[in-house]
């Protein structure tokens, strides 16, 4: 397993326990762009969707290391995923 399914899979746990499975289960397709080494990750939701995820080093307070925004079409299913 590389570092990032690693990260991916520490992700997937931390929002599963958060917000259940089926939120959880939209985060599968980020495993290219999720940072290897973090510490902090916020979450914004729009309705039912997650639409963006805010990696850090050093806590909330840290240095952002990678945002990723997601895009849904009119029918809530996730079509884009830009890392920044």
């Amino acid at each position: 397993m590389s570092l990032s399914d690693i990260s991916l899979e520490r992700l997937f746990n931390d929002l599963q326990k958060l917000y259940g499975t089926e939120r959880a289960l939209k985060v599968v397709t980020l495993n290219s762009s999720v940072p290897e080494n973090y510490d902090y990750r916020g979450l914004t939701w729009t309705g039912g969707n997650l639409t963006s995820i805010v990696f850090k080093t050093g806590g909330i307070g840290g240095t952002t290391v990678a945002t990723l925004t997601l895009g849904y079409d009119i029918n809530n299913n996730l079509t884009s995923i830009t890392r920044s």
